[in-house]
């Protein structure tokens, strides 16, 4: 017979809510002004200029800001287990909290707590005088709210009976009735519920019966039926703020202040309490904009309470970054949370990121970071990742520990569905489900939820660290939780699993990248924010140089505070929902802002040390040409508008020639252009048929095919600027509609200009050849006006291979070209930096690109991703003007052999000239230094951050291994091995006074310090 035994528990669960608050008194008629964002200043006192606003009224607008001000004392206390709160409520709680109505609650001027649809209350003092200020912020969704502000006094002995009895009735609905766990439970909890006493609610029984109630369940049930099992779930207190996404750079100012305040209030209630927040710029944020809160928060980081911890400047995207900028990120990161809180950050801290490079373990080991956390991975379309921890191995062989958070709620119905949550809750579903779907159960019983309301929802709550305080006893069935440190927590999972891989002798790793299958469009969606990206990474690097090439020849000074200042807003739009293109519109007019005051910056640091050179060279010797590369290729520069054949000039540094040649001997008629590398004909369609590679006697083209431009229908099942979905292969059009096509020459190369249309769009490219060179460039201009296609340049080519090669940060991988096995199926968009090839034994043919990501390989066909025009979140992203080049490079040997490396940095950072216009002062020629390995490629040439050094940074870019000699332009007195982060490791030999050997290993990236 059934008894309806849990029906009772649950009826009393929700008849203790019901009367725990105990009385409600609303704030009325509070005076409020309309305002706009807050900056660093205090709130204002009212004056004539305020209205005041009615308890409950109605309130509506998208992106607004008012300030309210009262001042109010609270009532006396009636009892002693009362407490008394400030409450706002505004009709939209239980809604989605990043744009919805938000607050900022300041008392006596300092900013005490945030409010937001989970967070509706704070705790105040009875009997006391209070200075109130509100900032509310309106969020972005349209439609009305209300704004009620109460003064809710509640009684603390029935909200705590309330969780006690709550937190295990919870857990009973994961629990096979029939089990002992389920059994024991709910046994307690019926001799619980037989105790109290509900006949009067708050007469002197009812509260002698709670307490009596209270007792037993503290003694019988949670200290002695509790604590029998042995896995343990971790609980990290967080919120996941996206630096932009729905909403601009200046909302998330205010995000994190609100969720930083409400953390740092709730450290006070629960002394327990242990937040992690990751991202150095958010405490920027807080620190510029109210340094009294700042204050509190380090005072939290000395007590062990706020973890600062994450390693990168914030939580950038990892697939289009430049391997520089995953350096820099890491480097910023980890000097801000030093610097401010004395942190040496150990974790990369990464849950909501597109995919990782394989670049990324040797990037972080020598960095000093050894532990990376995510829990993306999980959002596979097709494949789920076999372990949840484990070693994982970069394209170096350098192997970082790796662990995915999963916080997955646990449900009886459907206990195996996938997906991780990153904003997760302390409950019995998430516990036992964080560790029911943690996949390597025999190597650690421990896992992790991260627990707290992300993007302006405040975080932790109330609510949570109450369920904690009695799931931290580990209920029956359900795993014990603990609230710590991650990286505490890190360093316990990676024990168990270093001792029980020895144990079991098997040790799960990953080698290779990290390949997310989901968000593919993120490599091509808002294409003007990835060429910026790529454009001001470059400048950047070349102004680095060149400032140290001017201090050195002409004593010019290092700009370092204008170039750090550039280099984190580089940072800044790496953010992972900025560069791959998924936020709003108005992030990216911030962004377009941005960038342009990059670009002004570093032009006039590159234009001040070349004017510096040049008028220290001879004016007789013609013009100097500057080259930014480490590797020599036949250089063309642009002088007065047109291009100039150059020839070599020295690496990383300049040659001054006599003349440039602005001549060709390229034929260009009849459809056909030719020179002395290629016979390239056009057909009817101006799509090209043939390209007759001369000096290697090969057909490059396949028999039958054309390569030409196609479109694609983009209709995404779901996240549309995010996803590039399979099915978009089934509706293709050829985009052949030729307006015109006509001869052009420019100085030193000469080609077709070709216009297109496709609907109401434009394209016009520009298809150059060279006497010295053997790219052939496609120019590119599009007016685009559609939306959901994509865009691609395909190029059907006479060459097998099973795989194809990608540049990726620091190197290369390779990638299959078919669909063997699901996951090569899977990856039908895949992520390039300057260039992509497919190679036999003895001849290949590399696509490189000045500013695209996106590329896919389909047998023998290799093609990158133009525009992609979703309409979600930004309705127009892409339709506008888009500039670009990219290039087609037939090769003998593979791409190595070949010099695609080579021309894929000529291609980004072409070389700039300048009349010489000096006495002679400075060298006709000059290397700031060189390697004498055409494997090894000097990315970068810097100040140190901490001295006058000098630092170059290089890889071996071949997947081969030996013995570099670096030689420097100038004479050096020390030279130093060096991590990552500048800190010394050993000190170097120096021959001739110039010249330091080091061995290189494999991909490796190598970093050398000097001093003059």
């Amino acid at each position: 017979m059934k008894t309806f035994v849990k029906e009772k528990v649950d009826t009393i669960v929700k008849y203790l809510e019901s009367i725990m608050v105990i009385d409600k008194q609303p704030v009325e008629d509070m005076a409020i002004v309309k305002c706009g964002y807050k900056g660093a200043d205090r709130p204002p006192m009212p004056d004539g200029s305020w209205d005041v606003i009615r308890y409950g009224q109605e309130m509506e607008g998208v992106d607004d800001h008012y300030w309210l001000y009262k001042k109010i004392r609270t009532p006396k206390q009636t009892a002693p287990d009362q407490s008394i709160y400030f409450e706002i409520k505004t009709g939209r709680e239980g809604m989605w909290d990043a744009r919805n109505p938000q607050c900022m609650f300041y008392i006596d001027g300092k900013l005490h707590q945030g409010f937001d649809v989970n967070h509706t209350d704070t705790l105040l003092e009875f009997d006391k005088e209070y200075d109130i200020h509100i900032n509310l912020y309106t969020g972005m969704e349209e439609g009305k709210f209300n704004f009620w502000p109460t003064l809710k006094i509640v009684s603390d002995s029935i909200e705590s009976i309330y969780y006690d009895i709550r937190v295990p009735a919870e857990s009973l609905n994961l629990l096979h009735p029939k089990s002992d766990d389920y059994v024991t439970t709910l046994k307690h909890l019926e001799l619980a519920c037989n105790i109290l006493d509900l006949r009067k609610a708050y007469s002197d029984e009812f509260y002698a019966s709670i307490a009596e109630c209270a007792k037993y369940l503290k003694e019988e049930y949670y200290e002695k039926a509790c604590g029998k099992g042995e896995a343990v779930v971790s609980c990290i207190g967080h919120t996941h703020i996206d630096v932009a996404w729905l909403w601009t750079l200046a909302q998330t100012e205010e995000k994190a202040q609100r969720s930083f305040a409400t953390a740092v209030e709730l450290m006070k209630r629960y002394p327990e309490y242990i937040f992690m927040s990751s991202q150095p710029q958010l405490y920027e944020y807080v620190k510029k904009n109210d340094p009294e809160l700042y204050g509190r928060i380090k005072e939290m980081v000395a007590k062990g309470q706020f973890e600062p911890e994450g390693a990168m400047w914030l939580e950038a995207d990892c697939n289009l970054s430049s391997g520089e900028s995953l350096v820099r990120q890491v480097m910023f990161g980890k000097r801000f949370f030093k610097e401010e809180f004395g942190v040496d950050s150990k974790v990369l801290w990464l849950p909501d990121v597109f995919g990782y490079s394989a670049a990324l373990p040797q990037i972080l080991k020598k960095s000093g970071v050894d532990k990376f956390v995510t829990s993306k991975i999980s959002w596979n379309e097709q494949n789920t990742l076999p372990y949840d921890t484990f070693m994982w191995e970069g394209l170096d062989g350098t192997e970082i520990f790796t662990s995915f958070i999963t916080d997955q709620p646990y449900d009886p119905k459907n206990p195996d569905r996938c997906g991780t949550t990153y904003v997760g809750d302390i409950t019995p579903a998430q516990a036992l489900g964080s560790h029911y779907r943690f996949q390597q159960k025999e190597y650690s019983n421990r896992s992790i939820i991260t627990f707290g309301y992300g993007d302006g929802g405040g975080g932790t709550t109330p609510k949570m660290l109450e369920y904690y305080r009695r799931m931290k006893y580990g209920l029956p069935g359900i795993p014990k939780v603990i609230i710590e440190p991650a990286g505490e927590y890190l360093n316990k999972l990676e024990a168990d699993f270093a001792e029980n891989s020895e144990k079991l002798k098997k040790y799960p790793r990953w080698v290779g990248e990290l390949y997310l299958e989901f968000h593919r469009g993120t490599y091509t969606s808002v294409a003007k924010n990835k060429k910026n990206n790529r454009d001001c990474e470059f400048l950047m690097q070349s102004a680095e140089q060149m400032s140290v090439v001017n201090d050195v020849v002409c004593g010019g000074g290092y700009p370092q505070a204008d170039i750090n200042s550039c280099w984190k807003t580089i940072l800044l739009n790496q953010f992972h929902d900025i560069i791959p293109g998924s936020s709003i519109r108005q992030v990216y007019e911030d962004s377009d802002v941005q960038y342009a005051e990059i670009r002004k910056i570093g032009a006039d640091i590159t234009s001040k040390a070349l004017d510096a050179i040049a008028s220290g060279v001879d004016k007789s010797k013609g013009i100097v040409v500057y080259n930014p590369n480490s590797l020599g290729t036949d250089g063309y520069a642009k002088i007065d508008g047109k291009t100039a054949y150059i020839g070599k000039v020295a690496p990383l540094g300049w040659t001054a020639v006599a003349d440039a040649d602005f001549t060709n001997n390229i034929k260009v008629a009849d459809n056909t252009i030719e020179n002395g590398y290629y016979v390239i004909k056009f057909d009817s369609n101006a799509n090209i048929c043939s390209i007759y590679d001369k000096k290697n006697d090969r057909q490059v083209i396949k028999d039958g095919c054309v390569a030409r431009i196609e479109a694609f229908e983009d209709l995404p099942y779901q996240y549309d600027n995010w996803e590039l979905s399979a099915y978009y292969k089934q509706k293709k059009w050829c985009v052949d509609d030729v307006e015109s096509i006509e001869a052009v020459s420019d100085g030193a190369r000469a080609g077709y200009k070709i216009t297109r249309r496709f609907m109401d769009s434009v394209i016009c490219q520009n298809v150059y050849v060279y006497d010295n060179n053997p790219r052939i460039d496609f120019e590119t201009y599009i007016d685009w006006k559609q939306e959901h296609i994509v865009l691609k340049a395909a190029f059907p080519l006479n060459v097998h291979s099973d795989k194809a090669v990608y540049e990726t940060q620091f190197g290369y991988v390779e990638r299959p070209t078919h669909e063997n096995t699901p996951w090569d199926a899977a990856k039908f968009e895949v992520c390039a930096h300057k260039y992509a090839d497919i190679s036999e034994d003895d001849y290949g043919v590399a696509l490189l690109n000045n500013c695209k990501y996106g590329h896919n390989a389909e047998g023998s066909t290799l093609k990158l991703t133009l525009l992609k025009c979703g309409t979600y979140p930004w309705e127009t992203a892409d339709q506008h003007e888009h500039t670009f080049t990219y290039s087609l490079m037939p090769h003998s040997g593979n791409h190595k052999q070949g010099g695609v490396i080579e021309q894929a940095y000529a291609l980004n950072r072409p070389l700039t000239a300048k009349a010489a216009c000096g006495d002679g002062s400075v060298a006709d020629t000059f290397s700031l230094v060189k390697c004498d390995k055409s494997n090894v490629i000097i990315e970068t040439v810097k100040k140190a951050e901490d001295s006058d050094g000098i630092v170059i940074r290089a890889y071996d870019a071949y997947n081969r291994r030996g013995n570099a000699s670096f030689t420097f332009g100038f004479d050096i007195k020390k030279a130093y091995l060096c991590d990552l982060m500048e800190n010394k490791l050993c000190e170097l030999e120096i021959k001739d006074g110039r010249t330091v050997n080091t061995s290189v290993s494999t991909f490796e990236i190598v970093t050398i310090m000097v001093e003059k």
